[in-house]
């Protein structure tokens, strides 16, 4: 990979995870509780794969070590990421996820749009169980 490339795939992993952050803090949830729910894990995927459609990465590579980089941010544990991205891979096939991946995609491409229309999903999820 070209050293932009690698560049682009750093910052956006950043900007995703840290759209996830600032929600995860408003919640007062952690990590593992995003790692752990089916459909805040899938509102993170949405999330992630949104912007690398965007950005134009190739899903089968870039696209992939972008997603996986983001994951890893998230839980604050850079080797992780990876296989958060799998384990969310093989969650496609649940409702939960695929609504929450839903949401999160139509979000960014929202936040993409307006910039004060910031993601609030997460949020949202987390108070609506309170």
């Amino acid at each position: 990979m070209q050293p932009e490339s690698l560049d682009k795939i750093d910052t956006l992993a950043k900007i995703g995870a840290s759209l996830v952050g600032v929600q995860i803090e408003a919640a007062r949830i952690g990590p593992r509780e995003i790692a752990g729910d089916p459909y805040l894990l899938g509102y993170c995927f949405g999330m992630f794969e949104t912007m690398a459609q965007m950005a134009g990465l190739d899903q089968y590579s870039e696209g992939s070590e972008m997603m996986g980089a983001a994951f890893g941010k998230v839980v604050d544990q850079a080797d992780a990421g990876p296989a958060l991205f799998r384990v969310a891979l093989d969650m496609k096939v649940d409702a939960d996820f695929n609504e929450g991946s839903d949401e999160g995609g139509k979000e960014v491409i929202a936040w993409f749009a307006d910039a004060s229309a910031m993601p609030t999903g997460i949020a949202r999820r987390a108070a609506s169980r309170q």
